[in-house]
């Protein structure tokens, strides 16, 4: 599973469980009561027996952990991981009124109220909870798969990975027979064991579940192809000596795995980079409203036609998205570049870049110049198809002609700006040095870097270095 999303899911189960308890607790006063005493830090008598609560809670998460496997476990055991955890806590706050001989100052209607409530209480809420956390991440998070297995085992991993919150499988191939273009249980069939490698580089997913029984030389090939391309690999054997990126040991509902990845990232620094993203993200937007209306006349005096150029680029792992800029360009830019791609400067058809673009019309050079045509990216920051840094994402023909080894630069979210932007900006024409210097981000990223190339950045583009 996902280390960051199940860290996330554990604490917020916690918060929920804290919230509930105090509900709980004003409910069983007013059931004891009549009334809601709910000014538990000036109530001695009840202030104890709440925050004693709330402490053998937090107690039992430290050395119990039973939200460890918030988001994988079913209701059956849902229920008795509930019913376990407040047993505990109940057992330990008896036992402390009964060791400081504090029993008779509490009623034991309402703690037996407060309880039964919690648990109830709990158990409906970590349900609701799992569904809200599904969904969203469903939508927006979950991780793609491919599952790569045999047509008699295929159908019932598929089952099996369904049950499992934060994934979808979106494709399978299988290593025993040829059924592209068929499909398992809904599930569309994309390739067998000879066409895997070329298909799997073109596909958007973030992860390939390998479940076979076949030699370990078979299984190191298929590792060997997908590794390159950044993909993280969920393997259902025994452990293995493979090494392939950082290796780690857990479960995909009922299967042990070894998942490998090129990078595993601290949740409280994704958390941080996005807020940063959000914040850069709205100054950025602002700028682009301020230079708006003098972009917008230049570009209607010199090229009539739209302000905003719009384009799909691939983002992390092969999804697709509409990236914004403000038009450069003339109206029939594209159409033109077949013309020039002679003079493409990059020495390879994986980007296209030429010195004295003609395409460029005299404003569209000035706002290059000066990175203005980058402010409307600042819609794509917002959304979350980009990030202030990470790798360029490529456009579909660029994507379609990358190896494996290329395909790594799009295994992360992909960045307004980078590492190679910043270590010669759009000087560098070397294809090669560019996916070298992306992947030394992948591997290396922390949020001192960012905020280290964001800083670069600002410097590169106030002296215009590198430019085009």
């Amino acid at each position: 599973m996902d280390q960051k999303i199940r860290t996330l899911s554990k604490y917020i189960a916690i918060l929920l469980d804290i919230c509930v308890m105090l509900v709980a607790y004003a409910i069983a006063n007013l059931l004891r009561f009549s009334h809601v005493r709910i000014h538990i830090m000036t109530d001695a008598d009840y202030a104890v027996f709440f925050w004693f609560v709330i402490i053998a809670y937090i107690a039992v998460q430290l050395f119990f952990r039973t939200n460890i496997d918030f988001l994988t476990r079913d209701k059956a055991r849902e229920a008795f991981l509930v019913l376990k955890q407040y047993v505990i806590v109940f057992a330990c706050v008896m036992t402390f009124f009964y060791v400081m001989k504090l029993g008779s100052n509490f009623s034991r209607l309402h703690m037996g109220y407060f309880f039964v409530i919690s648990i109830i209480g709990t158990y409906i809420g970590h349900l609701l909870l799992k569904e809200i956390l599904r969904r969203k991440y469903m939508t927006t998070y979950a991780e793609k798969l491919v599952l790569i297995s045999d047509s008699l085992h295929a159908g019932d991993v598929l089952k099996e990975l369904r049950k499992i919150n934060y994934l979808n499988v979106e494709y399978i191939t299988l290593i025993d027979k040829n059924m592209t273009g068929q499909d398992i249980d809904g599930v569309p069939v994309v390739a067998d064991m000879d066409s895997m490698e070329d298909v799997i580089k073109n596909i958007p997913v973030d992860g390939a579940f390998i479940h076979i029984s076949k030699a370990d030389e078979d299984i190191k090939k298929i590792m060997e192809w997908l590794h390159p391309m950044g993909i993280k690999i969920h393997l259902d054997i025994q452990e293995y000596g493979y090494e392939f990126g950082k290796k780690q040991f857990g479960y995909m509902g009922i299967y042990g795995v070894l998942t490998y990845a090129n990078y595993e990232y601290v949740i409280r620094d994704v958390v941080i980079k996005r807020i940063m993203d959000i914040l850069g993200g709205i100054l950025l937007f602002i700028a682009m409203c301020i230079t708006l209306p003098f972009v917008a006349a230049g570009i209607a005096l010199q090229s009539p036609g739209p302000i905003f150029f719009k384009q799909t680029r691939i983002g992390r792992n092969g999804r697709r998205f509409q990236i914004y800029k403000f038009r450069s360009m003339y109206m029939d830019a594209e159409e033109r570049k077949a013309e020039l791609m002679a003079k493409n400067e990059m020495g390879s058809d994986y980007m296209f870049k030429i010195k004295d673009d003609p395409r460029i019309f005299p404003v569209g050079r000035i706002i290059r110049k000066l990175s203005i045509d980058e402010l409307p990216q600042a819609i794509n920051i917002i959304k979350g198809d980009m990030s202030l840094v990470g790798t360029r994402p490529p456009t579909e023909s660029e994507f379609e002609m990358y190896n494996p080894y290329h395909r790594r630069r799009v295994s992360i979210k992909p960045g307004l700006t980078g590492l190679w932007q910043v270590s010669g900006r759009s000087s560098i024409t070397d294809f090669d040095e560019i996916v070298k210097l992306d992947c030394e981000y992948i591997d290396n990223w922390n949020l001192r870097l960012d905020i280290k190339i964001i800083m670069k950045t600002v410097w590169v583009v106030l002296f215009s270095k590198g430019a085009e």
